[in-house]
């Protein structure tokens, strides 16, 4: 009995830090698409050098009240569908200012589509928080994957642990 109430203790303490956890990046989220009022055009700098499924994503510099900031352009999801019967210019599948990006590759070599769409010195939209210049977004909002991961596994974890706390012998 001591171990079925010591196991609900312990997945409803980590189903509930994960749950705050998740709730209060969502509300950053929301914070940061509320504030984010006043526009301005950031200047792609250079680009990201970690790649994520192959691209490399823009670094772009805007200024505010003659301070400089740096954002990146982000996605939510990239998608590369890669062969090596692929040409070698990559091709992005779907529209460039969606959430995630569709791409297909050559295995062995390929181009980044976000440097054909976004080359150095192009000028590109950024939002951000007139009283806070440094939070903001480029382009448009993507909102983290990992917001709603976080919560959904916190709800999991809770239910399992009522569910053995109802249902494993002894418990009663």
């Amino acid at each position: 009995m001591q171990v079925n109430i010591l196991m609900f203790i312990i997945f409803i303490i980590i189903g509930i830090i994960l749950l705050i956890i998740g709730l209060v990046l969502k509300l950053q989220d929301i914070n940061i698409i509320k504030k984010s009022t006043s526009t301005t055009k950031g200047k792609v700098v250079r680009y990201t050098v970690w790649n994520n499924n192959g691209i490399h994503f823009p670094i772009v510099e805007y200024s505010v009240n003659n301070i400089t900031y740096r954002k990146t352009l982000k996605y939510g999801v990239v998608i590369n569908k890669s062969s090596s019967l692929n040409n070698i210019k990559t091709e992005m599948t779907n529209n460039v200012e969606s959430d995630n990006i569709n791409i297909r590759t050559n295995s062995y070599i390929s181009t980044n589509p976000l440097m054909e769409k976004f080359p150095i010195n192009s000028l590109i939209d950024v939002y951000y928080n007139p009283n806070n210049p440094k939070q903001g977004y480029v382009l448009r909002f993507v909102k983290s994957s990992s917001t709603i991961i976080l919560i959904l596994t916190g709800i999991i974890l809770i239910a399992i642990g009522f569910i053995m706390l109802i249902f494993l012998p002894g418990n009663i």
